[in-house]
C-alpha cells in the first residue's frame, strides 16, 4: 500500500532513555497494534516522528530539519523511514486502516495474550490452570459436575448470582481466580455469563460492547446475541464506537480462559463488556446513577436479562488498588503501605459484600481515589446489576514487586441471591 503523501503518527506514547551513552525514544501502541515498541535515536524523534501530523511532505521535513539544526537529511533516508513506521503501524492511513477492518470484520476476538501471558498449546494451558487450583492459596480440585436441584425437596444454598475475580496476570493473581471459578463451576447452573471487565483505556462511552466471540486456546467463549441486541435496543449503537479496545484489553480474556477451562464442554454464552472511566463522576463525588447513561443501560442490563428467560450469573473481572512508583507515587511500597492498603481494601470490600454500590464508590470518592481503584466503575455497575444479594469474600491478596515500586491489590467474592424474607 501506498505510504501517505503528509504522514500523521498515531497516538503513541513516548519514553526517552538512555542506552550505551545514547540517547533514545521508545515508541509504545497503546492500542497494541505496533508488533513491538519502536526505538528511534532522539533527534530522529524531535526532528522528524515530532513533525509527523499530517501536514509535512517529505520535502517538508527535509526543509524543515534544515533550518532547525543546518543539516541536509538524504530524502530517500526520510522516506524508508516513513515507510518502515508505515509498515510498523505506526502511521494513520490505509496499511494501519486495513488492519482495523479486519478486526472488524471478524467473527472472533482473537487471543491477543495467548503464548504471552499464558500458554498458547491446549493441554499445556489446562495442566497450568489445574496447578493453579491446587497451588498454595489456591481453592483445590475441582468437583466437576454441574449442580442439580435438591432430590426431594430438600434445601439448598441460594442461587450463586456473580463472581468477582482478579484481572491480573495468572503468575501473579491466579491462585485468587480459582477461588471464585470453582464456586462458579461446582454451583452455578448458568447458561448467560455477563463479563465486566475494565477499559484500561480511554473511551468515549462509558460502556464498550462487541459481538465477536472471545478466542481462546482451549476453544471460543460464544458471545450471545440476542443478549447484545437487547442491550444495543435500549442503548443504542455508541455502545460499539470504541469496539477496538475488546482487541488488546486482558480483562475480559483472563476470564474467558478460566470460563472454558473450568466448564469443559458445558454450554454456555458470555456478554462482553468493557466499563470506561467514572472519574470524573468521583472527583465530583457524584453517584454514578444520577448519570442518565449509566442508569440506562443498568437498566438495560436487568431487562435484557429478564427477557432473555435464561439463568444469568455476572463476572466482574476487576482488580483493586495500584500503588507506587510504578503508578505515579513518590514513596516505595513498604510493609506499613501495604497494610494501609489493605485497611483500605476491606473497607470497600464490606461495601461489596452488602451489594451496598453507593457505599463502595463512596468509599473510594472520600479519599480522591487516592489508591487507583481500577475495578471501581465495572464493580459498582454489576453490584446495581444483580439486585437483592449477599456477598462473601473468598479470598484477597496483593501482588508487590520485590523492590517495592509496584503493588497491585485483588480478590476473589461470590454473591448468592438474598433470601426471601420469612413471614
Amino acid at each position: 500500500m501506498a505510504v501517505p503523501e503528509r504522514p500523521r503518527l498515531r497516538p503513541l506514547s513516548a519514553r526517552r532513555h538512555d542506552t550505551e551513552g545514547q540517547s533514545v525514544v521508545v515508541l509504545v501502541d497503546p492500542q497494541r497494534f505496533c508488533p513491538a515498541p519502536i526505538v528511534l535515536p532522539s533527534d530522529v524523534y524531535e526532528h522528524v516522528a515530532r513533525r509527523l501530523d499530517g501536514t509535512n511532505t517529505v520535502e517538508d521535513l527535509q526543509r524543515l530539519i534544515r533550518q532547525a539544526t543546518s543539516l541536509s537529511v538524504d530524502v530517500g533516508f526520510l522516506r524508508g523511514l516513513i515507510a518502515e513506521l508505515d509498515r510498523s503501524l505506526a502511521l494513520e492511513g490505509s496499511t494501519f486502516d486495513a488492519v482495523v477492518q479486519r478486526f472488524r470484520d471478524a467473527e472472533e476476538r482473537p487471543a491477543a495474550l495467548a503464548g504471552r501471558s499464558y500458554d498458547s498449546e491446549p493441554r499445556r494451558l489446562a495442566a497450568e490452570l489445574d496447578r493453579l487450583f491446587r497451588s498454595r492459596g489456591g481453592a483445590g480440585r475441582l468437583a466437576l459436575p454441574a449442580p442439580r436441584p435438591a432430590a426431594g425437596g430438600a434445601a439448598t444454598r441460594p442461587r450463586l448470582r456473580a463472581v468477582v475475580s482478579p484481572h491480573i496476570d495468572f503468575e501473579r493473581g491466579g491462585p485468587v481466580y480459582t477461588w471464585a471459578y470453582k464456586h462458579l463451576v461446582e454451583e452455578s447452573d448458568a447458561e448467560v455469563f455477563v463479563i465486566l471487565g475494565v477499559a484500561h483505556q480511554y473511551c468515549r462511552s462509558r460502556f464498550v460492547l462487541t459481538r465477536k466471540d472471545f478466542a481462546t486456546p482451549l476453544g471460543a467463549a460464544r458471545t450471545d446475541q440476542a443478549f447484545v441486541d437487547a442491550l444495543v435496543r435500549e442503548c443504542g449503537d455508541h455502545l460499539f464506537a470504541d469496539e477496538l479496545t475488546h482487541r488488546t484489553e486482558h480483562s475480559i480474556e483472563f476470564q474467558a480462559v478460566f470460563l472454558k477451562h473450568v466448564l469443559k464442554d458445558r454450554p454456555f454464552t458470555i456478554v462482553p463488556i468493557l466499563v470506561g472511566s467514572f472519574h470524573d463522576l468521583l472527583l465530583r463525588r457524584s453517584d454514578p446513577l444520577a448519570d442518565p447513561e449509566i442508569a440506562r443501560f443498568i437498566a438495560a442490563l436487568r431487562e435484557a436479562e429478564r427477557a432473555s428467560g435464561r439463568k444469568v450469573a455476572y463476572i466482574g473481572g476487576v482488580d483493586l488498588c495500584h500503588v507506587g512508583p510504578e503508578f505515579g507515587d513518590p514513596e516505595r511500597v513498604d510493609r506499613t503501605m501495604r497494610a494501609t492498603i489493605r485497611e483500605f481494601d476491606r473497607s470497600l470490600l464490606d461495601r461489596a459484600e452488602a451489594v451496598d454500590p453507593e457505599g463502595w464508590f463512596r468509599t473510594a470518592a472520600e479519599v480522591g481515589d487516592r489508591w487507583r481503584v481500577c475495578g471501581l466503575a465495572a464493580t459498582y455497575t454489576m453490584l446495581h446489576a444483580i439486585g437483592p444479594s449477599k456477598g462473601e469474600v473468598l479470598r484477597y491478596d496483593q501482588a508487590v514487586d520485590e523492590r517495592g515500586r509496584g503493588c497491585v491489590s485483588f480478590a476473589s467474592m461470590i454473591f448468592r441471591e438474598a433470601e426471601p424474607a420469612r413471614a
